[in-house]
């Protein structure tokens, strides 16, 4: 069974091993057709905001192809979570030990699928590949959580791989009230069993 397979069980519709992965650069083609059915993830690809958090190195963006069709984008960047959203759960009652403000983490800033795609198993070799990055870059930097803050559209998606909500906060429930988000994690650490 492949390292893929073994992380997240579930039916994909397409062959993983066609998908390609391209770094998107500030000098790349300009992306004018991708449509995932959400406005705001369109325009970061199609418009100017994509290469300003490449200039900025605010995120990295990753264009993903299926036979040659531009199919899936997703932004990632380093980021922390305060333990207090985590503390009580199982496997972080520990914390209070340690002197840390945060847990270190990933953050899955974007991640879209074009609608002629959706719902083909492409988002989650996708949550695959960037926890094998997260796997892969904590043999050399602190890095305990994957994390997303998803729309409530998309919380079946992630519980589905494994993510959980963080402990509701003040601080979080406005969040929900404000964006319609929250925060979700995964925890690096679990896949422990696939380190080499």
């Amino acid at each position: 069974m492949d390292v893929i397979s073994k992380l997240f069980l579930h039916e994909i519709e397409i062959d993983p091993t066609k998908l390609e992965f391209e770094p998107f650069y500030t000098d790349s083609q300009p992306v004018k057709s991708f449509d995932c059915g959400n406005k705001d993830l369109n325009d970061f690809l199609c418009l100017d905001e994509v290469r300003e958090y490449e200039k900025e190195l605010f995120g990295k963006t990753t264009l993903v192809y299926y036979k040659g069709n531009l199919v899936a984008y997703y932004t990632i960047s380093n980021d922390q979570l305060r333990k207090e959203y985590v503390k009580s759960h199982h496997g972080f009652s520990k914390l209070s030990e340690y002197h840390l403000e945060g847990i270190p983490a990933i953050t899955i800033g974007r991640l879209a699928v074009d609608t002629n795609w959706q719902n083909k198993g492409i988002g989650r070799v996708i949550i695959q590949r960037i926890a094998m990055i997260c796997l892969d870059n904590s043999k050399y930097l602190g890095i305990r959580l994957l994390l997303v803050q998803a729309k409530e559209e998309a919380f079946n998606f992630y519980e589905k791989l494994g993510f959980k909500f963080v402990v509701e906060t003040k601080r979080e429930n406005k969040r929900y009230r404000a964006k319609g988000t929250r925060t979700m994690y995964f925890d690096i650490k679990s896949l422990d069993y696939l380190r080499t």
